[in-house]
Order: structure tokens, then sequence, then C-alpha cells
């Protein structure tokens, strides 16, 4: 497969992820591990996407957009990299160094055509003011299938194309001390995504348990899925029981009842 086939068969992916998180209003399809498994299954290796789009889901997991920082793209972050291993066949623990990096500078590039879609919103406002439904209609799918995916689309086209062969090239001159260390720096990240997510989330009430997990995993050897089995038999133990003190504890709607009538 040439680059500019690969270039246009990820543009049809972003444009399809692109249409379906608009239109569907589903937030899980830009997410890594679904944009890795697609990437992979268009480029023909599904195995290596759905890999790289888990380790990538949990550096992603605790990045978000805060005030007016701009954070890394999780969607161009995870399509690039991959197709960067699968087309170049280059390390995936390099790949994964350079994710955030590359979702940066793609989402940079991204905020330049942003204009575009603002000065539409006069339109918005002057369609509802004038009751002009067919405008607004017509103008709701403009938005929908060609002012915001299409310029993204063109954005990843030209990524693919002129950036990931080069990549590969780059890939090629480093040093073996450099890809060392963009290959620990790769292992690392998923450590730190872990260690932001589980930082927004820490409780003392759930904190015991990621010791829990860690001890069920390492150290009795249990498997993921095993560990996970557990976890969800746990929390619809703690569900049924915080539910139970609940009605407890909630006044006698019957008796109260009665009494205001005596």
């Amino acid at each position: 497969m040439s680059m500019l086939q690969a270039a246009l068969l990820l543009a049809i992916v972003n444009y399809i992820v692109c249409l379906l998180d608009n239109s569907m209003a589903w937030d899980a399809t830009w997410r890594p591990l679904f944009v890795g498994w697609l990437t992979g299954l268009v480029l023909g290796d599904m195995k290596t996407g759905l890999i790289m789009g888990a380790q990538l889901e949990a550096i992603y997991m605790g990045i978000s957009a805060i005030g007016g920082v701009i954070p890394s793209d999780p969607m161009s972050g995870t399509l690039i990299p991959v197709a960067f291993v699968i087309l170049t066949k280059a390390d995936m623990n390099v790949a994964i160094a350079l994710a955030i990096p590359v979702g940066t500078l793609i989402q940079y590039a991204n905020t330049l055509y942003s204009p575009i879609g603002l000065a539409f919103l006069g339109l918005y406002d002057k369609f509802s003011a004038e009751n002009n439904q067919k405008g607004y209609t017509f103008l709701h799918y403009m938005y929908l299938f060609v002012i915001t995916p299409i310029p993204r689309t063109i954005v990843i086209f030209l990524a693919v194309w002129l950036g990931v062969g080069n990549l590969g090239s780059i890939n090629e001159l480093m040093p073996i001390w450099l890809v060392n260390g963009l290959d620990a720096a790769g292992g690392m990240l998923v450590a730190v995504g872990f260690g932001i997510l589980t930082s927004m989330i820490w409780t003392p009430k759930l904190g015991v348990f990621f010791f829990v997990g860690f001890v069920l995993a390492e150290l009795l050897g249990l498997s993921t899925i095993g560990v996970a089995i557990i976890a969800v038999a746990i929390a619809i133990s703690m569900f049924m029981i915080d539910r139970k003190i609940a009605n407890i504890s909630k006044p006698n709607s019957s008796s109260s009842s009665q009494e205001d009538l005596f």
C-alpha cells in the first residue's frame, strides 16, 4: 500500500469518526481504543491497532481540556502513530512516545480553521430570528457534513501523506540511545496516564481497592478479566449495600402521612 493510498483511507476514517461524533453524539468514537482498532482494520493490521489503541487510551485517560489549555488531540495522536507503526514497521514504543507531540501539533493545526465554524454562528441567529426553518436546517447539515469534518480531514490527509514517511526516515536516522530513550518514555507514559486518572478519582474509600487489585494481579497472578470480574462483583455489592442503607434511613412515608392526618 502506497503512502497516498493510506492517506486517502485514513482521511475517510477521520471523516467517518467526525461524522459519527457530530451526528450521533457518540463521545467514545474519537477515543484511542476505537480509532486505533479502526486504523488497524483499514491498514490490514487490526491486532497492532488494537494494542496501540489500548496503550494510548491509558495515556489519554488523564488528559483533558482545562480553561484555555489546548490538550493533545486523542484521535490524530492515535491515528498517525498507528499508521506509522503499520506502514513503516517502526518500534511501537517509539511511536507511542511520539503520540502526544503529534497530537498536540495536529490540535494546533485544527485551531487555525476554527474561525470558519464561528463565522456561521451569525447565520444561525439570523435564521432563528426570521423563523427560516429551511435555511436553519440546511446550515445545520452543512455544519454537520462539510464545515466541521472537511477541514480536519484535509489536515489528517496531509499529515499522513507528508508526515508518516518522514517520521520513518527520521526514525532510521536517530541514534540508538535516542531510540532507547523514546522506548522508555513510551512505557512511562502509560503509567503517567494511569497516575493522572487515579489522582482524579482517588478517595480513602476507593483507594484501598487499588492495592487489592495490585495484589490480585501481581502476587496471585490473576488475569485482567479475573480482576475485572471481582471488581464488578465488589461494585455491585457496595451499590446494593448503600442502597439498602439509604432506604433504611428514609423516614417512613406512610407513618408520616398518618401522623399528618391525625
